[in-house]
């Protein structure tokens, strides 16, 4: 299978963030042995990728195993094969598996970060994100690469695309994530949300866009939403939700792992609350100018015409 590459450093092969004669031969890097969730495992690869790129070495892949939050009735394998199928990370990739029946030592990195890759080994590490983390312009650029892998398998059928409306998708964190307690650093208030999302419609007109919210809990939780016009997708299935970040043309991102690769893999106009991952070049703070919204939006819709 062949799929397309970027110029360096849009590529898994060596790049110029590292001098040729300090480039390692035939070195490798993967990720792996991690057991939560889903989307968290997505992003530690992507990351594993980026940084394979910037240290002048070849990404391997391993499948995506052990992923947290098994539904009912579905055995761990299958939950993790589902993800795995869903993005396609490994499509065009070497994998993990055969650079070990070469034979070459394999190494843990604990820390990527600090680390002098050698040739010949496989080194594996958890996650890159102290290093990618640096370098938003190489999230961007592997962006094009990671959404050719991602619609290379069939994706949720979604309804109402089709209405020439401004189709905005809005993450707000619930269920796990509360204002106090455990994760709590992840909260957004409603009224903090709400009074975006009305900018949000002032400039694009109330009756000109389509608006979505993607949570958990009971709609009660969410009148001051509907009362805006607002669908709610509660507790909905996970690949479809994702598939609406990815789609959207005005995409809030939450402080999560989950819409933040939905941004990056749909190049909408993405609103972002700073948070543990760095804002791409392109995207918006949540509190943005209303001037600079229209220009994204108007590109956005340019690019779709």
């Amino acid at each position: 299978m062949r799929l397309s590459r970027l110029p360096v450093p849009g590529s898994s092969g060596p790049s110029s963030a590292v001098p040729l004669f300090l480039r390692p031969k035939d070195s490798y890097l993967t990720c792996r042995d991690r057991d939560d969730g889903g989307g968290a495992q997505i992003s530690a690869r992507i990351s594993t990728m980026i940084c394979a790129r910037l240290k002048g070495l070849t990404y391997a892949h391993s499948p995506v195993s052990d992923v947290a939050h098994v539904p009912e009735g579905m055995t761990p394998a299958a939950w993790s094969q589902e993800w795995e199928d869903f993005f396609n990370l490994g499509a065009g990739e070497v994998t993990s598996t055969e650079i070990e029946a070469r034979g070459y030592p394999v190494v843990a990195v604990p820390k990527p970060h600090r680390f002098f890759p050698r040739s010949r080994r496989l080194q594996v590490v958890a996650h890159c994100h102290k290093v990618t983390d640096k370098h938003p312009e190489a999230w961007a650029d592997i962006a094009p690469l990671i959404r050719e892998k991602y619609l290379l398998s069939p994706k949720p059928m979604l309804a109402g695309y089709d209405d020439e409306k401004v189709q905005i998708a809005v993450h707000l964190r619930r269920g796990d994530v509360g204002s106090s307690g455990r994760f709590s650093e992840r909260f957004t208030e409603d009224d903090l949300v709400l009074g975006r999302l009305q900018r949000v419609l002032d400039i694009v007109g109330a009756e000109q866009a389509t608006v979505r919210l993607f949570s958990q809990g009971q709609a009660d939780d969410f009148r001051s939403f509907t009362d805006l016009g607002v669908q709610l997708h509660l507790d909905d299935d996970v690949f479809e939700s994702f598939h609406h970040f990815v789609r959207s043309d005005v995409l809030f991102v939450a402080k999560s792992t989950f819409s933040y690769l939905g941004g990056m893999i749909g190049g909408n106009v993405c609103l972002c609350e700073p948070f543990w991952h760095p804002l791409l070049p392109e995207w918006l703070n949540a509190d943005f100018e209303d001037r600079a919204f229209r220009a994204a939006l108007d590109r956005r819709l340019k690019g779709l015409a």
